[in-house]
């Protein structure tokens, strides 16, 4: 059982109903040649996932082979999932996904959704959140629909340091619909360069600006400067944002954002090949009435107690065909249950502490890799969760040679924002260990000292 939660007084309660005085006379029918007879020989003072490590090591010893360890990235992460968010989250009255249209037989729902949209706000700054979105990369597209609709403005700039897979997903649906997009070009130190922004702007009206920070390459971008130059061209500016990061950055809103998106996976969603996913999408107060999904709001019934129902929007706003500004209304309520647990569980404390971690480790990687004669960090500023390591040999070649040493090394930056063959973007989360760290390390010496694949 992966979660216990029975307090000391639950457990004597328990007991005392069956008449028992311990635990172990629980087990008193089983033979003693099956039971361990002593306590597990553990550390004292192990976190839960240190613990599970533990567990993960001692099943490789005994069958002789070991878990991955994941350094991949570029927007879905392996990170520390606690156990009772699995024992929540399944629970048979959160499994409706859902969004529900009758508050009077909902409320439970409804609340869940409010709170995950409250949350939201309050990480980014916005006035209103929405209920959930399939992935960040479609509520990235949302949003750039809601944009030029709303200054009527027909071009979406995008910069060469967006997650390409979410630009793909923008260019793919603003297909046929008479939106432009175009590329704003990543300057030498690998953010955006706002001179050649500038000029961008300058020469055509664009309806949207999308700021991603931290950058596809992990690397934080001079955001008041970008917003600042994306307004004064009159643009909306949309900022695709990591979650985790604004524990510690500037939130979106503080560099005037008008709309906000991002992928809430490392939210207690496990990586699962890539999905499934969570993304949210909030906004300034002007644009609450054009955002796509559904919204909760709350309210007083007339008894004085809070009701939850949803709001602003009419359930028949999403099927307007060329009128709407989207057809998505569905949200992704389980996904969204597992994100408001956790982040219920950590608190604002706990969430500072997390970001935190995931600075002090990407910092403990790049220090590590730069004793790594060959090896060199091309864009050298302030990061968050990955960075770009340049190797010796191409990056595919190293990714080859550490799984085959049980390691999932990165992922090749090849043709991505100004990145040659040998430029490995690679993420560190708070799951990774320091001997994780160092281990990884090692695998770069090696492979710098061989200078080979499969040697």
């Amino acid at each position: 059982m992966p979660y216990v939660p029975h307090a000391d007084e639950d457990i004597r309660q328990m007991l005392a109903v069956m008449g028992l005085d311990s635990i172990d006379q629980l087990f008193d029918h089983l033979p003693a040649n099956v039971r361990l007879g002593r306590d597990l020989d553990l550390p004292l003072g192990l976190s839960e996932e240190e613990v599970r490590g533990w567990f993960r090591c001692a099943a490789a010893r005994n069958h002789g082979q070991g878990e991955l360890v994941s350094f991949l990235g570029g927007g879905v992460y392996d990170t520390v999932i606690p156990a009772v968010i699995d024992a929540l989250v399944s629970r048979s009255e959160f499994l409706t996904a859902y969004t529900p249209y009758q508050p009077e037989v909902s409320q439970g729902t409804l609340q869940a959704i409010y709170e995950w949209q409250s949350f939201i706000c309050r990480l980014t700054g916005m006035a209103v959140a929405n209920a959930s979105m399939y992935d960040g990369a479609t509520a990235l597209a949302e949003a750039c629909a809601v944009a030029v609709h709303a200054n009527r403005k027909l071009l979406v700039v995008l910069p060469a340091t967006l997650n390409p897979r979410w630009a793909r997903v923008v260019r793919t649906s603003m297909r046929g619909s008479g939106i432009q997009v175009s590329e704003a070009p990543a300057g030498p130190q690998g953010t955006i360069d706002p001179d050649a922004l500038k000029k961008l702007l300058a020469s055509a009206p664009a309806g949207a600006f999308v700021l991603p920070n931290p950058n596809y390459l992990g690397l934080i971008e001079p955001v008041d400067d970008l917003a600042a130059i994306a307004k004064a061209a009159g643009a909306t500016v949309i900022a695709a944002v990591n979650p985790v990061s604004l524990s510690l950055l500037k939130t979106p809103a503080e560099y005037g954002a008008d709309l906000v998106v991002g992928e809430a996976q490392p939210f207690g969603i496990p990586c699962g090949w890539g999905g499934p996913l969570l993304g949210f999408l909030a906004c300034t107060d002007e644009q609450k009435r054009r955002i796509p999904g559904r919204i909760v709001g709350r309210t007083v019934d007339n008894r004085g107690n809070n009701g939850y129902v949803l709001t602003l929007q009419t359930r028949e706003q999403h099927i307007r065909r060329e009128k709407a500004t989207s057809n998505i209304c569905s949200n992704q309520g389980l996904n969204m249950m597992r994100a408001t647990i956790y982040l219920s569980m950590l608190g604002a404390g706990g969430l500072a502490a997390l970001g935190e971690a995931n600075r002090v480790r990407i910092e403990a990687l790049r220090t590590r890799a730069r004793a790594v004669a060959g090896v060199t960090i091309p864009f050298d500023g302030p990061v968050f969760n990955e960075t770009v390591l340049r190797l010796p040999k191409p990056a595919a070649e190293f990714r080859a040679f550490a799984r085959s040493r049980g390691v999932l090394a990165g992922i090749p930056l090849d043709g991505v924002a100004g990145c040659g063959a040998n430029d490995l973007l690679v993420a560190v989360t708070e799951k990774r260990s320091a001997a994780q760290i160092d281990q990884y390390g090692a695998l770069l010496a090696e492979f710098a000292a061989v200078g080979g694949k499969g040697k």
